[in-house]
């Protein structure tokens, strides 16, 4: 029998979210546990794809080599998140990215046919898999759109906004680097940090890297553009059925709703 903390972990993730625990006590079996030390590649593009994982502790980033020979960031996976679970269903079954150890990690290591056995023996879990993996499709869906439109300034302070709205608070806990925040908005690290400090001498954000705080939120709208938030948007529900983050997708979130819920 898991440990309840770890079934609880995988019932918290948007695929499984709809899964029953029986099913998921199952669908842990066969599981073990990766230690990994800070860079330490868990796979790489290309490789035969057996496994899926859940990430204990720690932190996982998900990449791809570009033809610049730099790496391209897609995803920064910390505690509770699911990498490769989407590839399973996939043949032949190899990893679309590579992952490595952002820091020292723990990972579980779940069996691809264990998972496949189950989604050909349970419609309910099949069905309710595919309810989860609808919404985090719908959730790529809204970050390409905003990721397309607009400039950088403008991507910036609606992911400012955005935490904003998450956090239920102006002052700001950045989850990840500025150099891995820029790279999953689409914006050079250099643009990032300089955008970031022409704010700060405007007067509209201030605070020290990890921690922002937003002083002039009109203001800050109006300068880059953007229509200003409502009078209602600091008690603004998340949007449910696209997740509870613009940015969930891409884990934005993650950190600060973990310690929070």
């Amino acid at each position: 029998m898991k440990a309840p903390g770890l079934i609880h972990m995988l019932a918290s993730s948007p695929v499984f979210s709809k899964v029953g625990r029986e099913a998921l006590q199952s669908l842990l079996d066969g599981a073990s546990l990766l230690r990994l030390e800070s860079g330490q590649h868990l796979f790489r593009m290309g490789d035969k794809a057996a496994y899926f994982f859940l990430v204990q502790s720690g932190s996982v980033v998900l990449y791809r080599p570009s033809y610049t020979g730099e790496h391209k960031i897609f995803r920064n996976m910390e505690a509770g998140d699911l990498l490769a679970e989407t590839a399973m269903f996939v043949e032949p079954c190899r990893y679309p990215l590579s992952a490595r150890a952002g820091v020292a990690s723990s990972v579980y290591r779940l069996p691809r046919a264990r998972l496949l056995e189950l989604c050909r023996t349970s419609p309910d879990f099949s069905i309710a898999m595919l309810e989860g993996m609808a919404v985090r499709i719908s959730q790529s869906l809204n970050r390409i759109d905003l990721l397309t439109i607009g400039n950088s300034a403008q991507r910036l302070v609606v992911y400012l906004l955005d935490l904003h709205m998450q956090q239920r608070s102006a002052w700001l806990t950045l989850p990840a680097s500025h150099g891995v925040l820029a790279r999953q908005l689409n914006i050079t690290p250099e643009t990032f940090s300089r955008q970031l400090n022409t704010f700060r001498r405007a007067g509209f954000i201030g605070g020290r890297n990890p921690d922002l705080v937003l002083l002039n939120i009109e203001e800050l709208c109006k300068a880059v553009e953007l229509p200003s938030p409502n009078l209602l948007f600091e008690q603004a529900e998340p949007t449910t059925h696209l997740g509870s983050s613009l940015f969930d997708c891409c884990n934005y979130a993650r950190q600060v709703l973990g310690r929070a819920g």
